[in-house]
């Protein structure tokens, strides 16, 4: 009984339920208190205040309001990490369907190969009602100049190696440029280039996807114009 007696006037929340050792260790940071152990801690102070000066109300509401607080942010937190892990998958899925497909990106650069056509496309300016594409060599000599019919928003093309004297240009690394015709008069346009997708790279830190393609690089999916 002794014992009793001397643990309570040690502490106030012995034989009340109330885990002491726990208490303990989230006061050293080994451990932490969930709602339970909080409003337990309350109903001891109710139970010791001195009646003579009863403890205010409204820090008991103050309290109540920072632990729900804390307790708001530590689910978000639980929230945000399994949205977090969430997102990495959903960007895994994303790039494995695109390894192996052709992507449309900005850009006049474009390699001709022995077995296959350079596809690209133009971005077609509003009014446009004929688009004509060139095609020259590293040393800016024109090798093929086409005439293509505009669509709305990117028009599509192909060359398959054929040169304006209807020879054969060999195989290499070719320049593209586009000019179009709106209201009778000329004006630049923006090419794209078709690219293909040889694997993705995730970065883990941001969880950002890259596309590494076999002409152009590291790409971001904000590259890309089109899928084939």
């Amino acid at each position: 009984m002794s014992t009793v007696q001397n643990e309570t006037a040690t502490n106030p929340y012995a034989g009340l339920g109330f885990n002491t050792a726990k208490a303990g260790a989230a006061a050293k940071g080994e451990d932490s208190l969930n709602q339970q152990d909080f409003l337990m801690l309350l109903t001891t102070q109710l139970k010791n205040q001195d009646p003579l000066k009863p403890l205010d109300s409204t820090q008991f509401v103050t309290q109540l309001a920072q632990f729900s607080q804390v307790s708001g942010v530590q689910e978000m937190n639980a929230s945000l990490a399994a949205l977090t892990a969430g997102m990495k998958s959903s960007a895994v899925l994303d790039g494995a369907a695109l390894v192996g497909r052709y992507v449309l990106l900005e850009g006049d650069g474009a390699t001709l190969a022995a077995d296959s056509p350079i596809v690209g496309g133009v971005t077609t300016p509003t009014g446009a009602t004929s688009i004509t594409v060139n095609v020259r060599n590293e040393g800016g000599e024109l090798v093929r100049s086409m005439q293509v019919t505009p669509t709305e928003g990117t028009t599509l093309f192909s060359w398959d190696g054929v040169a304006n004297d209807g020879s054969q240009a060999p195989a290499g690394k070719y320049r593209l440029d586009a000019t179009a015709t709106v209201a009778g008069a000329s004006e630049a346009a923006d090419t794209l280039v078709a690219d293909l997708v040889s694997s993705v790279s995730i970065d883990s830190s941001t969880f950002s996807l890259s596309l590494n393609t076999a002409g152009s690089g590291p790409v971001t999916l904000a590259d890309v114009r089109q899928v084939f």
